[in-house]
């Protein structure tokens, strides 16, 4: 019987949703995906916040080339951090968690940075540490030897990780081959996950909150944005 881990597999996003957290949470191996094409329409380079007139979007620009994997996108030019930075502030600075993550916060947009993937990364390790999610193992793609395409990539990284539980996104699951996944003896779990519901200082609904960055539940919640995520819910337990 297999007792390999339960993988999860994701491209980076650029402080990412609720939801790319909860896949995390049930991770014992995550995958960030940065070896693949970028997608300009994705969240791999942006990341939707509440301001004071509604939801705005925080954009890296790049330099466009196609085609470019994830992990060969360059920044247009240094000035977006410092602007990211004032809108979260304008947005964010009198709501109950501001206070407390803003250290953590204007470290990140102060750092450095060469690329892309290098600011994903780094904001999905400081959503990690702020909602008290952190997977036993986290690999980045362009470290393993797997390769292919969509759904032969996903079975050779869970081959090569010896997976016995594939964790897929809703999205994902419609061009996962299961059949290829179970001759490799690696069972194909669909995500669910529900948008917890939490009190924010500035309230939106319907299409609207699709999508929105988890910075927004941290800096509502402070510290309590912890509660959101129950680990006793871990299928891999």
């Amino acid at each position: 019987m297999n007792t390999g881990p339960t993988v999860v597999i994701h491209q980076p996003e650029y402080f990412p949703w609720l939801g790319f957290l909860d896949k995390a949470l049930h991770a014992d191996v995550f995958v960030l995906l940065d070896n693949v094409q970028f997608d300009r329409s994705s969240q791999q380079h942006r990341a939707k916040i509440i301001g004071a007139n509604g939801p705005l979007w925080l954009t890296i620009p790049f330099v466009h080339r196609f085609p470019q994997r994830i992990d060969e996108v360059a920044f247009a030019h240094a000035r977006w951090p410092a602007k990211h930075w004032k809108s979260i502030q304008a947005s964010y600075g009198r709501a109950p968690g501001f206070r407390d993550a803003a250290p953590q916060l204007e470290a990140y947009f102060t750092k450095p940075r060469r690329s892309l993937v290098e600011a994903s990364l780094d904001a999905v390790d400081l959503l990690f540490e702020a909602f008290g999610v952190r997977p036993p193992r986290v690999v980045r793609a362009s470290e393993l030897a797997a390769r292919g395409e969509k759904g032969e990539l996903v079975v050779a990284i869970c081959r090569e990780l010896d997976a016995r539980r594939y964790l897929s996104g809703r999205s994902g699951a419609g061009y996962l081959e299961r059949d290829a996944l179970a001759r490799s003896g690696v069972e194909l779990v669909v995500q669910r996950f529900a948008m917890p519901a939490y009190r924010r200082q500035r309230e939106i609904a319907g299409d609207e909150a699709r999508g929105i960055s988890a910075l927004d539940a941290w800096l509502n919640l402070g510290a309590a944005a912890r509660r959101l995520f129950r680990r006793e819910e871990r299928i891999s337990a």
